[in-house]
């Protein structure tokens, strides 16, 4: 199961990411360039496995007002449930769209691609976005939170040479500190990367924040990326995430 060999090649990925040119994710940025993301993933629920009856969640933007709407392309036991969210409207505007939010559980362990599309009806899609899970066993008791979520702000696919922002939270004052894996994937670029601290009083400790990596692709296709949180080297991680990045021409 793709998890589970992630967590396995891990400490081999860090080693020799380390050795050559330093783990990402540190508190310092690698280089003063500023980045203008197109697209903004940010990663929560974070687990290290996912049982097939416990759900991931996709969160997408979308503005019906536009005649464009997001429509699932069916998979085969992989079961989606959709929900679509407006943005807050206190001024009495229109047009402000919202969010559609999707949650997926599979029939049993194993791979799935969740597919959808956004379009006008009786038009060509403007834009296709996927997603290979890989499912581990169900488990006796799911609950009823995502184990996965992401939630994209601009554009779900992005041209090659665009830069795709990637944020999940994180702590290194408990020691952990999030890591950016390729997994054998050289298509993926990180561009840079850098921890934002919380606001905090002065002389307050144990301050949590952001980490944020900067990533693009040179070539066209569906592209993984990886992150893992441990305290260092000599440990497994704690948790690990994937997901995939779609670049077009």
């Amino acid at each position: 199961m793709k998890l589970i060999q992630l967590v396995l090649a891990t400490m081999c990925v860090l080693l020799l990411a380390c050795a050559f040119s330093g783990c990402l994710g540190s508190d310092d940025s690698a280089n003063n360039t500023t980045y203008t993301p197109v697209t903004t993933v940010t990663v929560n629920k974070i687990g290290l496995t996912i049982g097939a009856n416990e759900m991931i969640q996709t969160i997408l933007p979308e503005n019906p007002s536009t005649g464009y709407t997001w429509e699932v392309i069916p998979t085969p036991g992989l079961n989606v449930e959709e929900t679509y969210v407006a943005n807050e409207n206190s001024d009495g505007m229109v047009g402000v769209g919202g969010y559609k939010i999707y949650n997926c559980t599979g029939d049993a362990r194993g791979p799935y691609v969740f597919t959808v599309v956004y379009k006008r009806a009786n038009e060509e899609p403007l834009y296709t976005y996927t997603q290979r899970w890989d499912y581990a066993s169900p488990i006796a008791n799911p609950g009823t939170e995502p184990r996965l979520q992401l939630t994209y702000e601009g554009q779900p696919t992005t041209k090659v040479g665009e830069v795709v922002e990637i944020k999940t939270r994180g702590n290194p004052t408990t020691g952990y500190s999030w890591s950016a894996m390729n997994s054998g994937d050289d298509n993926i670029k990180v561009l840079d990367s850098k921890y934002i601290e919380d606001e905090h009083e002065e002389g307050m400790t144990g301050v949590g924040g952001t980490y944020v990596w900067y990533v693009t692709a040179e070539k066209p296709g569906s592209f993984q990326f990886d992150g893992a949180y441990s305290r260092n080297l000599e440990d497994e991680p704690e948790i690990v995430f994937y997901f995939d990045l779609v670049f077009v021409e």
